[in-house]
């Protein structure tokens, strides 16, 4: 039952929280109403200056169109670009510096057209500029900074221009000129000249930007985005986000373009060294089988060979299987050779290599090697000067493989020459058993079997160069356009009424906001529940600021000040219960809290009931009480702690302005302190006060800084403790707690100074 009761209460705490919160705001609602004015003004400004923003964008699918026949599987350069497209590879492809440059120089975008509406509105024009620029030659590929034209347009077609570096720096500038301006610069002549959107008679003000190649093309890739929608599909989509529909669509469809032409070029320059080597290839066998062709008709003619008698012809048959094995294994055999041969031919000595069938080892080698020369030849269409860095990197990576290519080359060629060995040594053991066949025959048919070797060979280089020339005219691009640039539906940034709705949000936060954050830092108590939250404490009173700033409070009735103080010495009536009571001791966690000006107008208000009333100053490190009430510096508590023959007599004096009221000063400020109070004298003093006053009101050390007021504890009966609004730090309350525990005060009350009076007085 305890522990639902505390849940009760929590909820109950953290409801009146709430309530108090919103209460608190609720005072704040000027502040509020203005801000959301003042965020509704600027939002408006902002809806109007800012122009909607569309997106547009394309999807492309990457494929892999090549088509491959066994024998293109075995030795076409284009296997290795089989499979599935590496997505992520395409996007860098899509960004490349090279296409993106090729676009900007095509369209002109490193010029900028900004025309001013008004003071406040700027729109960027696109392909409807009034005005268009034409530089100088070169003029953009040797800027390294911006380049800014200021024009100025009259209703009567006089055109001042002025050429800047930046708003403050001008390089040239002419005026009262007419259309087409001739603007001679350092840099070359500029000629400005209107467009059909030019409107005679209108004034115009317009600002044109001109950078350079690279700057826009850096820019343009920062706001092309390509990505991957979906990371299980092979699409890529290319988007841009532009006040203009028209320009935007097409610039995605550049980049689309420029993308596939690019893969185009790539697949036909592949596809041509394919073609070179194998038309190379076949120029050098139609030589050599031209010439067996010869020797077969010569042998035949000076043999007189006709045909092949029936049982040489059934003899052959059985051997069929044996020549056709040594046929192929010569097949190879001549495509390992010439694979070698291509890789120590120093014009292609970075250029792609056919994976040779036969040479399943080195497959995976020549595999990477061409996917390195691929990126070698990457490196170099993009960078801005091949001698660089990475270029040498992997021109040494490539050698470095080409050595191993070559080890595994030679190893195969040596597995298919021991192959042919043995393949010979069984076709010699067929040529013994046809012994008895004439010569002339038998070596006629060997005279045939290298033509057959040679026609095989031939055949397929023949068919790979048909379907390698097919590829080059009909070469198509890894990308398949799904969509071609779109608009999407709606803005892609806020609407005016989104402007307007956000502002208005903004506004009716702001304050709260800032008060938050406000006190988020804030390590002062501002307000009376802070105390009461911060210490267990009871709060006696809260002292109100007094409107006139005068350290010494008017007492009448028109005076909220001397009411809180009023309100004060009544609730001071319930902690002095007991005829003894009459010592109050008043001190504060640390100097400028206004202990001595709580202290000094609780006595004159006590003092106004009719009761004689002392105020001691005990503070005799900084003594104030006889400069607060205008009297004279004369014998102070110092002097009668270390003089004996000071008495009691000499140290009260009568405040002529206020009737009941005396005061003890604190004298001269001594080296000990803190000695002198732990003095028997004070026990002295204070007996004595108490026999002649009523009340005893004393105004001692800060308790925060030193341990006098503890000291003097031992003749107060109520200690009152001031703490100050804005003054007083979280820090401080909470040490004064633990304070507390360690020297106990008698009967502690808390007084609040600086509090405004609607806090005291809550609506």
């Amino acid at each position: 039952m305890r522990e639902i009761n505390t849940q009760s209460d929590k909820k109950k705490d953290k409801k009146i929280d709430i309530i108090s919160l919103l209460r608190f705001y609720s005072t704040k609602w000027k502040y509020i109403l203005v801000s959301v004015i003042v965020f509704m003004i600027l939002g408006g400004i902002y809806a109007y200056t800012k122009s909607p923003i569309y997106e547009v964008q394309a999807n492309v699918l990457i494929t892999d169109n090549d088509t491959k026949n066994d024998f293109l599987r075995n030795f076409s350069m284009a296997d290795m670009f089989g499979g599935k497209a590496a997505v992520d590879d395409e996007i860098a492809l899509m960004y490349s510096h090279t296409l993106f440059n090729n676009i900007v120089r095509e369209y002109q975008l490193n010029e900028q057209y900004i025309v001013k509406k008004n003071l406040l509105k700027k729109v960027r024009k696109y392909d409807d500029s009034p005005i268009e620029l034409i530089i100088p030659q070169e003029f953009s590929d040797t800027l390294t900074e911006p380049v800014i034209f200021k024009l100025n347009v009259s209703k009567s077609g006089k055109v001042d221009v002025k050429m800047k570096k930046d708003r403050f720096s001008t390089i040239a500038e002419t005026k009262d000129k007419t259309f087409p301006v001739r603007f001679k610069t350092s840099y070359g002549e500029f000629v400005f000249n209107t467009t059909k959107y030019y409107e005679e008679g209108e004034s115009l003000n317009m600002t044109v930007l001109v950078t350079s190649y690279n700057a826009a093309t850096e820019s343009l890739q920062k706001n092309v985005m390509c990505a991957i929608p979906n990371k299980k599909a092979r699409v890529i989509t290319v988007s841009l986000n532009s006040t203009s529909i028209p320009f935007a669509e097409k610039i995605v469809n550049a980049v689309v373009d420029g993308y596939n032409q690019r893969g185009i070029h790539e697949n036909r320059v592949r596809n041509q060294i394919t073609a070179d080597f194998v038309e190379k290839r076949l120029t050098d066998l139609t030589e050599e089988l031209n010439s067996t062709e010869r020797t077969v008709e010569n042998y035949k003619k000076d043999n007189n060979i006709v045909d092949l008698t029936v049982d040489a012809q059934y003899i052959f048959t059985k051997k069929g299987t044996i020549d056709q094995e040594l046929v192929k294994a010569e097949t190879e055999y001549e495509i390992l050779e010439m694979t070698r041969e291509l890789m120590n031919d120093p014009s292609h000595k970075y250029d792609l290599i056919p994976t040779p069938y036969g040479a399943e080892a080195a497959v995976e080698a020549i595999t990477e090697y061409n996917k390195l020369v691929l990126e070698r030849m990457k490196l170099i269409n993009n960078a801005k000067t091949n001698n660089n860095a990475a270029l040498r990197t992997i021109s040494g990576q490539l050698d470095a493989m080409r050595d191993n290519i070559n080890a595994t080359l030679d190893r195969s060629l040596a597995s298919a020459r021991v192959k042919l060995h043995d393949l010979r040594e069984q076709m010699n053991e067929s040529d013994s058993r046809l012994g008895e066949l004439p010569r002339q025959e038998r070596e006629y048919l060997n005279i045939k079997r290298r033509q057959m070797v040679q026609e095989n060979i031939y055949l397929l280089l023949l068919k790979q160069l048909e379907e390698t020339n097919l590829r080059i005219a009909n070469a198509i691009p890894k990308g398949q356009v799904i969509d071609r640039a779109y608009p999407l539906e709606g803005q892609a940034n806020l609407t005016k009424v989104q402007i307007m709705i956000l502002f208005f949000i903004l506004g009716l936060i702001a304050v709260p906001v800032w008060l938050y954050v406000r006190d988020l830092f804030r390590n002062k108590i501002s307000s009376r529940k802070e105390v009461a939250d911060s210490v267990s404490f009871p709060i006696i009173g809260s002292i109100s600021k007094n409107k006139s700033n005068d350290r010494r409070v008017s007492f009448d009735y028109s005076n909220e000040t001397a009411e809180t103080f009023r309100q004060l010495r009544t609730n001071m009536q319930f902690l002095m219960a007991g005829a003894d009571n009459k010592t109050i001791q008043i001190t504060s966690m640390s100097s400028g809290s206004g202990k001595t000006f709580v202290a000094a107008n609780l006595a004159a208000s006590i003092a106004q009931t009719g009761k004689k009333v002392v105020l001691v100053d005990m503070d005799i490190r900084n003594p104030q009480i006889a400069e607060f009430f205008d009297m004279p510096e004369s014998v102070g508590i110092s002097q009668y702690l270390i003089d004996d023959n000071v008495t009691i007599n000499d140290l009260v004096q009568k405040v002529k302005s206020e009737s009941n009221l005396s005061i003890v000063a604190g004298g001269i400020i001594p080296p000990n302190p803190s000695e002198l109070l732990m003095s028997k004298r004070v026990d002295m003093l204070f007996e004595e006060l108490r026999r002649r006053f009523d009340i005893i009101v004393v105004d001692s050390s800060p308790l925060g800084q030193i341990s006098d007021s503890a000291s003097l504890n031992r003749v107060a009966d109520i200690t009152l403790i001031v703490c100050r609004i804005n003054h007083t730090t979280f820090a401080q309350m909470n040490s004064l707690g633990e304070l507390s525990l360690i020297s106990p005060l008698k009967r502690i009350g808390l007084i609040i100074n600086g509090v405004k009076p609607s806090q005291i007085y809550p609506h």
